[in-house]
């Protein structure tokens, strides 16, 4: 069997190298992003609504927030809007933003 010059594997380094750092990003991005976490659509919502008060909820959309994975729930009450983020692992509430009705 034979061995590669010096050359060559100094090339496979340079090339392989950040091709393998670059794949292992994607698939641990990947798998971030994907996971579904433990909370429901529907927990997302009644978690929103009951720290609201009451009102109209539009469906959740997967977020990030804080460095975390999280759903945004708008919760349409009183005139206002309210943006509610919840983690997706927790049920915690991360966030509020509120603004008026348009």
């Amino acid at each position: 069997m034979s061995q590669l010059n010096p050359n060559k594997k100094r090339i496979l380094k340079i090339v392989l190298i950040p091709i393998a750092i670059i794949l292992a990003i994607a698939i641990a991005a990947t798998a971030l992003v994907l996971q579904p976490g433990n909370i429901s659509q529907q927990e997302a919502i009644d978690i929103a609504l009951a720290h609201v008060g009451g009102g109209n909820a539009n469906w959740p959309e997967r977020d990030f927030e804080d460095f975390q994975r999280a759903w945004s729930v708008e919760v349409f009450y009183d005139g206002l809007v309210h943006e509610v983020y919840i983690s997706r692992f927790t049920g915690e509430i991360i966030r509020v933003e509120i603004d008026r009705w348009r």
